[in-house]
């Protein structure tokens, strides 16, 4: 047990801190002056009918999913190429329910925190961030040796191949986040999924005998992280930089 602690802590405390200072990097530049599109969004005049519809919306992506997982879309081949291209072309199947919402509902893409304006410079700096999350993870860890490693992973085509997947996750999650937030407000939209996300990984910690102090500390850790996250993304509007980051630090922790 004591193991496992150890192995947990190993893994979460340096995700954290190296999430939490990238955040307080856009902050932080932020505040000196960097010029950053901020897209203003405008609630609509039904903002609970708009949430239920994009609750209905996500439904249909996770239906779609299933059928993905069930051999129901293009399927897996031998062909390296074609593989790659049907998996790209399959997660696109899988969130187009949210495209065509956005599209019938007449919704530009400044509502899932999109926009091209100073896309160099978004990328730019989730660059930069992501080299910041690099090293402050594998620093923490004592694991400076792996730094060389991740970055040739990061632009590897079997790595790359995922960026599409990951960041239609980011999508997703900026739907439902402006969404929730035309019908409840800031502080709701941003406390409801932090502490679900928290509590998501309590029957895990349970199954893992792990004890009460423990349980706790991920609890608050975890909770933490995805509300900085969220207010992160609330306060830039984009999640071109933030995709980016995710991405890395998806191949940090061997997500694929």
């Amino acid at each position: 047990m004591e193991e496992i602690m150890q192995s947990n802590s190993f893994f979460i405390i340096p995700l954290t801190i190296a999430y939490l200072s990238i955040c307080a990097m856009w902050f932080v530049i932020s505040a000196f002056g960097l010029s950053w599109p901020i897209s203003v969004i405008k609630t609509p005049h039904k903002p609970w009918l708009e949430m239920g519809l994009a609750l209905v919306t996500c439904v249909f992506v996770f239906l779609i999913g299933r059928l993905y997982s069930a051999g129901w879309l293009l399927p897996h081949t031998s062909n390296k190429v074609m593989n790659n291209t049907f998996w790209v072309v399959n997660n696109i199947i899988i969130y187009s329910p949210i495209f065509l919402f956005m599209l019938l509902r007449k919704q530009g893409l400044e509502t899932i925190f999109i926009s091209n304006k100073c896309l160099v410079r978004k990328l730019s700096l989730g660059i930069v961030a992501s080299l910041l999350g690099v090293v402050l993870f594998s620093g923490i860890r004592d694991e400076w040796h792996h730094i060389p490693q991740i970055l040739s992973a990061s632009v590897e085509s079997k790595a790359l191949i995922n960026f599409p997947a990951v960041f239609f996750e980011n999508v997703a999650l900026a739907f439902l986040f402006v969404r929730l937030k035309w019908a409840v407000g800031i502080k709701w939209a941003i406390g409801v999924p932090s502490i679900l996300f928290a509590f998501a990984h309590v029957p895990g910690s349970l199954a893992e005998g792990d004890p009460w102090n423990h349980i706790i500390i991920f609890f608050f850790l975890t909770g933490s992280l995805t509300t900085i996250i969220l207010y992160t993304a609330y306060r830039s509007r984009d999640i071109i930089w933030l995709g980016v980051v995710h991405f890395v630090m998806d191949v940090v922790i061997k997500a694929f």
